[in-house]
């Protein structure tokens, strides 16, 4: 078990969030679902109390089985949407970015890339990248920035997370596939992002030690949107859009390994658990700190997040946590948190230790 840790420090200039709509309840998403579909919603409430997940944003109204997000709602815009947020946070024009990297599972269209449309929507003239990858996203962006932002030229870089899963559910299955309940009433749309520069020596807000690594050799994957790619370029018979695939007791039962492997990873950075204010995990759902308290037997009050009133966010999940995290008022100048991503895709783990400046500067 091997990950790869940037021993590096990167300012933190800004960071933002962008939410489609208002939050939804889960009682008024499921009184929705069994009002437009006539499903019977038992198993959705059954679900929403062992998840957690009280509220969660959707860029869809759930009224019929294939639907196309709102307009202002979709990846790339929700996307720009936080990055424009992070810029004007970090007090910058997009003119003064050197590179955009996005990551997201849900792009807008496969070809092309969903950073070249947040490119054009903010006027940034300098390259991009998109990683096709889901909840540790963040991680992989983090090891390829640090390199970028390594010469005498360096310049900031943006670097964003977006999701809008919610359209790959076709409530139309939902009696058919009871794993697509997991997915409906766990799972939130939107999109987070931040700007990092070259540590310039000052006492303000940084990301430490970023690290990023894999657990999944031979093992097959616990989280896949499968239809569409080159494989398999057609809709499986009998579905109306593609859906994903998640093979939910296998990610429960292997999910707590990731966090052990990213702790693990964190512990040869020079972590100690007793220097941190709290740890930040990827919001799988709403109980995910007090899963983890009780598992590697630590405090409760030691985690936190906002998954609770988000869902689980995917890509977009950890920058939009940390953001939240960082406009609370509940950190003071110089706290560190460990942040600890964990993805089942193909069993993918990634962290790093962000440090607070006065005022999250």
């Amino acid at each position: 078990m091997t990950a790869r840790i940037a021993a590096t420090r990167l300012r933190l200039l800004g960071s933002g969030a962008s939410l489609p709509g208002e939050p939804i309840g889960s009682a008024a998403l499921l009184a929705r679902i069994a009002a437009n579909f006539g499903i019977e919603t038992r198993l959705g409430r059954a679900l929403a109390q062992r998840l957690g997940v009280e509220t969660r944003h959707h860029s869809r109204n759930w009224l019929t089985s294939l639907e196309t997000p709102r307009p202002g709602d979709r990846n790339p815009e929700l996307a720009a949407a936080a990055v424009g947020s992070a810029l004007v946070q970090a007090g910058l024009d997009a003119g003064r970015l050197q590179y955009l990297i996005g990551h997201t599972t849900t792009p807008a269209r496969l070809l092309p890339p969903n950073s070249a449309e947040v490119a054009s929507l903010l006027g940034i003239a300098a390259p991009y990248a998109e990683l096709r990858q889901a909840c540790t996203g963040f991680a992989n962006a983090l090891q390829l920035a640090a390199g970028l932002l390594s010469g005498p030229t360096a310049a900031p870089i943006a670097i964003v997370g977006s999701e809008v899963g919610s359209v790959f559910c076709d409530p139309a299955v939902l009696a058919d596939e009871p794993g697509q309940w997991v997915n409906l009433m766990q799972m939130g749309d939107g999109a987070g992002a931040v700007v990092i520069g070259p540590d310039d020596g000052t006492a303000g807000a940084a990301i430490e030690n970023p690290f990023f690594g894999h657990i999944g050799l031979g093992r097959e994957p616990g989280f896949a949107l499968e239809d569409g790619g080159s494989d398999w370029p057609a809709l499986r018979p009998g579905h109306r859009n593609a859906q994903f695939r998640h093979a939910h007791e296998t990610v429960l039962r292997e999910g707590l390994s990731l966090f052990r492997a990213g702790l693990a990873a964190a512990a040869r950075a020079g972590v100690r658990l007793d220097d941190m204010r709290y740890l930040l995990p990827h919001q799988a759902n709403g109980l995910v700190g007090d899963w983890l308290a009780k598992a590697l037997d630590l405090p409760p009050e030691r985690f936190v997040g906002n998954g609770a009133a988000v869902g689980n966010l995917g890509s977009a999940s950890i920058w939009v946590a940390l953001h939240a995290l960082r406009s609370s008022g509940q950190l003071a100048a110089g706290d560190r948190v460990l942040v600890l991503g964990a993805e089942a895709t193909q069993y993918l783990y990634g962290g790093f230790i962000y440090h607070h400046g006065a005022h999250g500067a």
